[in-house]
């Protein structure tokens, strides 16, 4: 069965999609079936990230049962990556707790390895979280960012759902809390630790991800290691690297190499 990792954050601006498709593409690489969810219903933007503007069906069809699971699914061609985007719309959409069980207990019957889910800042319902498997918390080492991971953690354990930590946009600037100091505040250490660093900016404004744009930046390696802590825990084994990476990711392999 696959394991459902949420991406959560209890503000804004943290990096939270940005390590979402880092994570899911890296797991990918290694030769673990993964799908990527945007389940950011109020601002979905892993479309953007993955340069997959162009698709008009997502997440909040399949939740209000318009479509079925397998026509919301694309495919990030370049990485071979599983993906249910988000789509904007003015159509009123209100959560279920019917559906998202029935959508998730679909989800659960399907041969990925991992699911990756980015979800919106703030705290859900219980009963949407805990479907999961566990929670990703995305801080970054401001105090107004790591006091309000705190209390997403407090809420997370009283519904007994196993989170862990990452911290982003490490800068090692004077203001920053260190990530020591965070560590002792979350009661744990951190899976991950994410470096501030250019190629997150530029792999943005060019729709490629991190991990595919340049896999030496600093970056990218902190990524590739947070999937290798996942890899390490996970007792599924990975299938072949190469059953599906296509042709553009092999060029862009290739390509990266010289950079």
């Amino acid at each position: 069965m696959p394991y459902i990792i949420r991406v959560s954050s209890q503000k804004g601006g943290v990096g939270k999609t940005t390590v979402a498709v880092n994570l899911a593409i890296a797991l990918q690489q290694k030769g673990y079936r993964t799908l990527l969810i945007d389940g950011d219903t109020a601002n979905p933007s892993i479309g953007f990230h993955l340069g997959m503007t162009n698709v008009n069906t997502g997440f909040k069809h399949m939740l209000s049962k318009e479509t079925q699971l397998k026509d919301v699914i694309s495919i990030h061609a370049p990485s071979g990556l599983h993906t249910i985007c988000g789509v904007i719309d003015a159509k009123p959409f209100t959560l279920n707790e019917a559906n998202i069980k029935t959508m998730y207990s679909k989800i659960k019957n399907t041969n990925y390895a991992f699911i990756i889910v980015d979800t919106q800042p703030g705290y859900s319902f219980d009963y949407i979280a805990k479907v999961y498997d566990e929670s990703i918390l995305v801080t970054t080492p401001e105090a107004p960012a790591v006091a309000s991971i705190i209390r997403l953690a407090h809420s997370f354990d009283k519904i007994h759902l196993k989170h862990h930590l990452i911290i982003n946009k490490l800068g090692r600037h004077r203001y920053e809390i260190h990530p020591r100091e965070i560590e002792e505040t979350y009661g744990g250490k951190a899976i991950g630790i994410l470096p501030e660093d250019e190629i997150v900016p530029v792999s943005i404004a060019e729709h490629i991800p991190a991990v595919m744009l340049n896999k030496k930046s600093n970056f990218s390696r902190a990524a590739m290691e947070l999937a290798n802590a996942y890899s390490a825990m996970s007792d599924v084994e990975p299938e072949s690297r190469f059953v599906h990476v296509s042709f553009w990711q092999r060029f862009l392999g290739l390509f990266n190499r010289n950079r």
